[in-house]
């Protein structure tokens, strides 16, 4: 099952703020998505992964068409992360000197702070997402 992504490409010689890119990977459409902003990115690559768990959920027949991105390109300065679509979310993350997915034991704030230290783009503490509430565990008797 493919999961969906948020790339983050750093460009030198562009001006910022255009200097960074925000992609997310959209397996339904097998195609990069442009997003304007890291916060619009992130959104959107959370909306796609409960999307597919809830094809996973569903065993909709379409889940086996989803692919997964595609290797990165050679020379580009990138970041990314992937989201899992199961219950229990986890990430992978990867980026131009480590092109291969790695686990990432943590929350997706962390995992989002990571990639976007890999490129140099300084997260302001707004658009960094919540770690998840714990939640009241019931006393066994």
């Amino acid at each position: 099952m493919s999961q969906p992504s948020l790339r983050i490409t750093h460009f030198e010689a562009r001006m910022p703020p255009a200097d960074y890119v925000f992609d997310v990977w959209n397996p339904m459409a097998n195609s990069y998505e442009a997003a304007a902003t890291f916060e619009d990115a992130m959104e959107r690559v959370q909306r796609l992964a409960q999307a597919v768990r809830e094809m996973w959920v569903s065993k909709d027949e379409a889940l086996a068409a989803l692919n997964a991105p595609p290797p990165p390109v050679e020379g580009a300065e990138f970041a990314e992360l992937r989201v899992t679509a199961q219950a229990q979310r986890s990430y992978d993350i990867r980026s131009f000197d480590s092109p291969e997915w790695t686990h990432f034991r943590g929350y997706i704030s962390q995992a989002a702070e990571r990639i976007s230290g890999e490129v140099g783009f300084v997260l302001a503490p707004s658009l960094i997402p919540a770690p998840p509430t714990p939640r009241m565990q019931a006393k066994s008797a």
